[in-house]
């Protein structure tokens, strides 16, 4: 499963001008194509391409300032090197603005501890921007009191359900997105470590998104001081768009389930369920990270159009 990065020339152009700028150069095509299956550091990526070892720094430099490749710092027999890889496997570029005055929305951020249900299996934890909340892997800190506080929360399998109002939406909906920032649960981190993550949107499965690991080696942007450095620090921002057409993750198309077969009138709440199947191909576990966590200042975002 890819890896997917959606840029909109109406909303970042300087973003979409980095990434042109990084794609322009056929050294760094190179490097990207040598990255796709392991993580070398810059002096094997030089000595493998035949490139000088300063170019190639300086186009890693490039390509990690706009998000394509990933650096880590690593320490060996030789002394420090910093160990590289892809971050991205596909880029969409959107060139098409609709201007519809006839399109309303609403945002609603759901806080990652204000779970309803939940059915999950050790490992497992819940940390605040203060604690870590009781003894890790005993999944009784789930009823803790403090879980609403919660900015990070992994599992090695099952789910968390939330609960949404649906009697403020509209009848006739036009968009029904979920977005979360997420990765997999390994001990500590593990970079390369898969799991495939699932939503359910009242008992129907909306789609599964692979993340490729448990990300750290640096800390998250928002992450509390107090947090290990040797831990999970950051994820992926995952988003499933339900649509008329059909359901999107990240921009692709993975189903061809329309919005209005999700009943989402049925009962007085909209359910949403994000976890790992136990039966997944790639079970690795979940950690789901709110807006003190973690790369990106939200917590379970849903945008509604109509």
């Amino acid at each position: 499963m890819l890896v997917n990065e959606i840029f909109n020339i109406f909303e970042d152009d300087k973003k979409v001008l980095d990434i042109a700028r990084a794609l322009s150069s056929p050294q760094r095509l190179d490097i990207l194509k040598l990255l796709s299956n392991d993580s070398l550091s810059i002096k094997e990526i030089s000595n493998r391409l035949d490139y000088p070892l300063s170019s190639t720094s300086l186009n890693i430099t490039i390509l990690e300032e706009c998000g394509l490749v990933n650096t880590q710092e690593t320490v060996n027999s030789f002394g420090k090197s910093k160990l590289c890889s892809r971050n991205i496997d596909q880029i969409n570029f959107i060139l098409y603005h609709s201007n519809n005055q006839n399109t309303n929305s609403m945002e609603i951020s759901i806080p990652i501890g204000s779970y309803t249900n939940y059915d999950i299996e050790p490992g497992c934890g819940i940390a605040t921007p203060q604690k870590t909340l009781d003894i890790d892997n005993d999944e009784t800190v789930f009823f803790h009191p403090e879980r609403y506080r919660a900015g990070l929360i992994w599992f090695a399998k099952g789910f968390l359900e939330y609960r949404v109002n649906n009697r403020m939406l509209p009848k006739k909906l036009k968009k029904f997105a979920i977005s979360f920032e997420a990765c997999s649960e390994a001990p500590f981190y593990r970079n390369d470590w898969k799991s495939d993550i699932t939503v359910w949107i009242n008992d129907i499965e909306a789609g599964t998104w692979r993340s490729l690991g448990d990300f750290g080696g640096r800390p998250g942007i928002q992450n509390p001081k107090w947090w290990p450095r040797e831990l999970t620090q950051f994820g992926s921002l995952v988003t499933f768009d339900i649509e008329e057409s059909g359901v999107f993750i990240n921009g692709i198309k993975t189903s061809e389930i329309t919005l209005i077969e999700f009943n989402l009138f049925t009962k007085k709440y909209i359910s949403i369920k994000i976890g790992v199947k136990k039966d997944a191909y790639y079970c690795g576990g979940i950690n789901l990270f709110g807006s003190s966590f973690g790369d990106f200042k939200q917590d379970i975002k849903l945008d509604i159009q109509w």
